[in-house]
């Protein structure tokens, strides 16, 4: 598992943030996208850092849809070497896998690619929405093509948020509990691999080469 500076994670959720919003048109100040909740960034970041959990939730899909795209994106990221080579820890605190972000956050907000706002209670924000500006979109568009390893973001964000559908941050914090070694993660520790899983779960299907 790898670490990431400020500067890869700001890539990193740009392309979550772009690529896993909602489209808006007409609206007042010029946005294009609306991305509800911090909790749902988090959700969605955790499917990206965690290749093998994204796996697992593939094959379930697979499972409720018989559809075999979702059999061969799991058996792919296998293949790959995902969960080993592109994987990026996060810690479980008490309401889940979390990491703070504010930075990397900031950082997109400063270039005035997000615009973040939030509902507030007694002077406190009690919960954050993005919207998502023309500059941001083509920015993600530009780089995709002038770096194509880039391309990797690009789809990987897509596919959460296929996967996600129409759940808000908390229906999906509540779905990735309920695997068990996330569940079962000692608060404050990392959150484990579940590649041998995912594995054991292909080989069943005998799709392992």
């Amino acid at each position: 598992m790898s670490q990431t500076t400020t500067v890869q994670d700001a890539i990193r959720l740009l392309y979550i943030l772009v690529r896993g919003s909602d489209r808006i048109s007409n609206h007042p100040d010029g946005y294009v996208g609306f991305f509800d909740g911090k909790a749902k960034l988090h959700a969605l970041d955790f499917w990206v850092r965690y290749p093998d959990f994204l796996a697992y939730e593939l094959l379930n899909k697979y499972e409720e849809t018989g559809e075999d795209k979702y059999l061969l994106k799991a058996e792919n990221i296998i293949d790959d070497q995902e969960p080993d080579l592109r994987s990026i820890p996060m810690i479980r605190y008490r309401f889940g896998a979390f990491e703070n972000l504010h930075e990397s956050l900031s950082l997109l907000v400063s270039k005035g690619l997000v615009y973040q706002d939030g509902d507030k209670s007694d002077e406190t924000i009690k919960a954050y929405y993005y919207y998502i500006t023309p500059l941001s979109v083509q920015l993600v568009d530009d780089v995709t093509k002038e770096f194509p390893s880039l391309g990797w973001y690009d789809e990987r964000a897509k596919l959460v948020k296929e996967i996600a559908g129409s759940l808000g941050g908390s229906a999906l914090k509540e779905r990735q509990y309920k695997h068990m070694s996330y569940a079962t993660t000692q608060l404050g520790t990392q959150i484990p691999s579940i590649k041998n899983e995912v594995i054991n779960r292909l080989n069943a299907l005998n799709r392992i080469k």
